[in-house]
């Protein structure tokens, strides 16, 4: 019986530390998001893509953040640091340049006006 009884004790115990960590967000933060992105021209073996909904993307970055660091350079470019996944988004005149994001972790989405 006492056997039986330290199982299911310890079984929640793992449960309770498992629930805890997912509502506290352990290892999380919160969502990168970049919103209203341009795609530019956008070709496929140099010739213009057609149809698309929409030349505006956003994108959501799933990656540990819990700081942010925000630094602009004297040209205009505007880096942000985020802390601890050590992911680097760089914004500039030449566009968005992303560091440190596995291709996983970003999350893309077309940026369509709603007609209210």
């Amino acid at each position: 019986m006492k056997i039986a009884s330290r199982v299911i004790l310890l079984i929640l115990l793992v449960l309770l530390v498992g629930l805890f960590n997912v509502g506290c967000g352990i290892g999380g933060g919160a969502d990168i998001r970049l919103e209203g992105l341009s795609l530019g021209t956008v070709t496929m073996e140099g010739k213009p893509v057609t149809g698309l909904p929409s030349d505006q993307i956003n994108l959501l970055l799933e990656v540990s953040a819990q700081s942010v660091l925000v630094r602009t350079s004297a040209n205009g470019t505007t880096t942000l640091t985020i802390s601890p996944s050590e992911a680097t988004i760089e914004i500039g005149v030449n566009g968005v340049s992303i560091t440190g994001v596995n291709p996983e972790q970003i999350k893309v989405e077309w940026a369509i006006a709603h007609q209210d």
